[in-house]
């Protein structure tokens, strides 16, 4: 009877966290870019009651007599399958349409000067995202919501698209408004950033500035969430940021970058919702449990009076 109770208290747990997951996807069903989690649960050790032996009387063998000691939570997924496209029309919001994450860098505060960053500036962190929804700081750097600069190839302006180069990664600087004004952007599919800038005298030039990069991330279950849209490598896999999984938009396995449109949550709402019912009526069911063990233990107790 402890065993059962131990069992019951274990299955309240393992359930109650399944729901506290459940409970965070339908929160963030409107979320940018968000993705879903699930619970898996494992059976706890078994405790042997009878060892398996060789029968003495036939031929055949005597099982082991085990009981199981309750459930666990093995492992508390992120699943990364692709969220609804939703159109927005802003030029700066974009949604990477097949594999691939967004990388943003913050820089230590002594390579920034006058929000410009310094030439060769080491990022102190880089961080992913699927969350495209950008803007242009006051330096004229391509930032998000945060103020953490977006990475990829950056240039003056040229009238032809460059080659995009794997070995650079760079915050990307749409014009100097210390000598310029932003007239207009265009980012096409393959990340390339067109804009069209003018001077005080009125004189306009227009061509390409840079290419945003994507990294296509060999194990995105793999990131740890940090809020705010942000994720980041584990510890034990910081080399993969400068993996070969780094380039253009539609190039290596890369998917698309669209712009004028934001990725939404992946979240299912009949999905959770029936998991809800169904987690509901597991912590129901172990609840019970609790109550008949206790009810036994009561009538144990209850012989010796």
């Amino acid at each position: 009877m402890i065993r059962s109770l131990m069992a019951g208290v274990a299955g309240l747990k393992s359930q109650q966290i399944r729901m506290d997951v459940i409970a965070n996807n339908i929160a963030n069903v409107n979320t940018t870019s968000f993705k879903s989690g699930r619970v898996l649960f494992t059976e706890l050790l078994s405790q042997n009651i009878r060892g398996n032996s060789t029968s003495q009387i036939g031929v055949n063998s005597i099982n082991p007599a085990q009981v199981g000691l309750g459930v666990t939570v093995s492992a508390i997924d992120c699943l990364f399958g692709q969220g609804s496209l939703m159109a927005t029309n802003r030029v700066l919001d974009l949604t990477v349409d097949g594999n691939g994450l967004f990388v943003l860098a913050s820089f230590d505060p002594n390579d920034v000067q006058g929000g410009v960053v310094s030439d060769g500036a080491v990022p102190t962190k880089n961080f992913y995202t699927r969350d495209g929804a950008f803007y242009v700081n006051e330096a004229g750097y391509l930032v998000n919501s945060s103020g953490l600069y977006v990475l990829g190839n950056s240039q003056d302006i040229a009238p032809d698209l460059a080659a995009f180069d794997d070995t650079a990664r760079a915050p990307i600087r749409l014009y100097d408004p210390t000598t310029h004004g932003l007239e207009t952007i265009r980012i096409t599919s393959d990340g390339g950033i067109w804009v069209t800038v003018y001077d005080d005298t009125g004189t306009r030039s227009s061509g390409y500035i840079g290419t945003i990069g994507l990294d296509n991330y060999p194990n995105p279950e793999n990131l740890i969430k940090l809020g705010f849209n942000l994720l980041e490598v584990p510890v034990d896999d910081q080399n993969v940021p400068t993996s070969t999984g780094w380039g253009a938009p539609e190039s290596g396995g890369r998917g698309k970058a669209l712009s004028g449109n934001l990725e939404m949550s992946n979240v299912d709402l009949s999905t959770e919702f029936s998991n809800m019912i169904i987690t509901q009526r597991g912590y129901q069911a172990s609840a019970r449990v609790i109550t008949v063990s206790d009810d036994m233990l009561r009538e144990l107790i209850d012989i010796k009076r």
